[in-house]
């Protein structure tokens, strides 16, 4: 299975009045651009059947842009937000064990600690996403927990310039 590992888009600052931190949404630039990257991404050949995303507005804005241009179903998980549960999510890989490829899409540090637990064996090893970036990993194994390969780690700026 490869997973498809997405940091959210650029979102409202912050300390906005008035926005809650679970509730900022994504600007209008980050919409922009994600939606060049989600391009990208399609043109690398990224197609997964299945997108989990946070719950939080910026995530889910940033799946939905995804799956617009990539295809795959988009699902909320809990276990994706900032304080989500790692268990839970690899029990959720787990149970969609049949699926060629996965997407999540979430929030630093979290998923930057996925991606080196998965990778090589622990979270303390976090892979740097950067916002609207993207890495991928060949899970080789899915009990107890995941472990796989990095395949690769992309800036935003670079899937970015694959469109153009």
């Amino acid at each position: 299975m490869i997973l498809y590992i997405v940091r959210h888009s650029d979102a409202v600052p912050s300390g906005t009045p008035g926005v809650s931190e679970d509730q900022r949404p994504l600007t209008d630039k980050g919409i922009r651009k994600m939606r060049e990257v989600a391009r990208g991404l399609r043109l690398i050949g990224v197609q997964p059947e299945l997108i989990f995303t946070s719950p939080l507005p910026r995530a889910r804005q940033t799946a939905d842009i995804v799956a617009e241009e990539t295809g795959g179903l988009v699902e909320v998980a809990e276990c994706l937000a900032p304080a989500g549960s790692r268990p839970e999510l690899y029990r959720e890989l787990r149970a969609h064990r049949k699926q060629e490829s996965l997407m999540i899409v979430g929030h630093q540090p979290s998923l930057g600690e996925i991606a080196g637990e998965i990778a090589w064996g622990s979270p303390d090893h976090c892979l740097e996403i950067k916002k609207g970036g993207a890495c991928a990993l060949e899970l080789t194994k899915l009990d107890p927990a995941p472990t796989g390969t990095l395949l690769w780690l992309v800036t935003p700026a670079l899937l970015r310039r694959v469109e153009s």
